[in-house]
């Protein structure tokens, strides 16, 4: 049974039973004085009963419902604050039980609130906070920030040592002093001090939350060493790699002259005594020179002086030429050409240097296997197409993405010679003249495949 049934048959009893039990004694009493009952007695009896139960729930009902009335007022309350709304407030007259526990709810609805507030005042100070601000502003927000959420009269915090600032006692009736470590697991960095008003409230949690918010200033001001660690050494790598920078540019444009000097000189021996060793003189000065170009061309990538001048020409002559201006001997060459008259629009030193990285790749991963170059249109996008495939040991799936950055090589490149610029500079250079340097997907022989994407237009006796 519920309270308020309990109740309402507590006090019909109360009301009922007394009656009752004086009906009985009087129907004793005359059955004692005359032998007998009284037939209109006992009636009126039944009726006074019967009246008397009316009246005593009727009663009962009425003072039930205004005994229970605060009870629902402190439930309703109570079912409102734990849904979150903290300003739902009872208020019940007098100093008997009920009053002081609807005194407890509004007092805890009350510290919860406060509670609150000074947790989102908290939560907005630590949002606020950035490594990029520095320690002093940092620490000065955070003391702002700590006397603005616990609504303290002053604030400071103080870095270093904790046990070096002296704790002050707390007298009744002044300022409540408070303090909370800046604390880390490893380490303590400091310290939050203040004062409250003698009049304001502070228990275990103010002190618990209080001491939560020291932690996350000290994970604040940690994060700060390390972005500046971080910093700094970014900056390192920055002069690093702009002196590298610097150093590759002039180092690139110093080897072209003798390098031009040797190889001529060479070929001039060569014309006059002729020597197996001179023509090695010249393959190798020519290979050294177009590693030179590479590096030439990575220093103006970066310089952002890079330019195509484009001229319509045929592309599958031009592979050719690359091929043996590579002279790759005992490895067999295949050139398909179907471009059926298209012609491509391309700076021709820029495609040369694009054609002699891709073909001296094929041949250096094949491991001896042919090298197939395919030459065809593709009208759809208005684009002439080179694809240059070896038989090798093909590209690894996780280096597919990576291959076409600065120093980057495939699988074989432990082991293979090179610079690692080839593909990073064979795409700059293809995008520079409007086109694109792709990695076909892998099929189901070995070897790799890379196209050159060229803008295309159709011959004029083709169109």
């Amino acid at each position: 049974m519920s309270f308020r049934a309990r109740l309402t048959l507590g006090l019909v009893a109360g009301a009922v039973l007394p009656l009752a039990g004086f009906g009985l004694v009087l129907l004793g009493t005359e059955i004692a004085r005359t032998g007998q009952l009284d037939s209109t007695l006992i009636r009126v009896v039944v009726f006074v009963l019967a009246a008397a139960i009316i009246v005593s729930v009727l009663f009962a009902y009425f003072l039930a419902a205004n005994l229970t009335a605060p009870l629902r007022a402190v439930a309703r309350a109570v079912e409102r604050t734990s849904a979150g709304d903290l300003s739902a407030r009872v208020e019940v007259a007098g100093e008997d039980e009920l009053a002081r526990l609807v005194e407890s709810h509004n007092r805890l609805a009350g510290v919860l609130e406060r509670r609150n507030k000074e947790l989102g005042r908290i939560l907005l100070a630590i949002g606020e906070t950035s490594p990029r601000d520095g320690l002093e502003r940092l620490v000065a927000q955070a003391t702002r920030s700590a006397r603005e959420a616990f609504e303290m009269i002053d604030a400071r915090i103080v870095l270093g040592d904790p046990t070096m600032v002296p704790v002050e006692e707390d007298i009744p009736g002044e300022q409540r002093p408070i303090r909370a470590v800046l604390a880390l697991p490893d380490e303590r960095l400091g310290l939050l001090v203040g004062h409250l008003p003698a009049t304001r409230r502070w228990d275990a949690a103010d002190q618990d939350l209080i001491e939560l918010y020291a932690s996350e200033v000290a994970v604040a001001i940690r994060n700060l060493e390390l972005f500046d660690q971080v910093e700094r050494q970014r900056r390192t790598l920055v002069e690093l790699d702009a002196a590298k920078d610097e150093f590759l540019r002039g180092i690139s444009h110093n080897l072209q002259t003798p390098l031009t000097s040797i190889r001529a000189y060479a070929e001039q021996i060569g014309g006059e005594r002729p020597d197996p060793r001179l023509s090695i003189i010249v393959e190798q000065s020519d290979r050294l020179y177009r590693i030179v170009r590479q590096l030439v061309s990575v220093s103006r990538l970066e310089a952002g002086t890079l330019r195509a001048k484009t001229e319509v020409l045929a592309v599958a002559p031009r592979v050719r030429r690359a091929w043996d201006a590579l002279g790759a001997s005992g490895v067999a060459f295949e050139l398909t050409d179907e471009a059926a008259g298209w012609l491509a629009v391309a700076d021709p030193d820029q495609l040369d240097q694009v054609l002699w990285a891709l073909l001296d790749n094929a041949a250096r991963y094949a491991g001896g296997a042919a090298i197939r170059a395919h030459v065809a249109p593709r009208p759809d996008d208005d684009q002439v197409g080179v694809t240059i495939a070896d038989n090798g040991h093909g590209v690894r799936l996780e280096d597919r993405d990576r291959i076409f950055e600065r120093y980057e090589r495939g699988a074989a490149g432990a082991v293979a010679e090179g610079t690692g610029l080839g593909l990073y500079v064979s795409r700059s250079l293809c995008r520079a003249m409007g086109g694109d340097l792709v990695l076909e997907p892998a099929g189901d022989g070995p070897g790799a495949a890379f196209t050159v994407l060229l803008p295309g237009e159709p011959s004029a006796t083709e169109s």
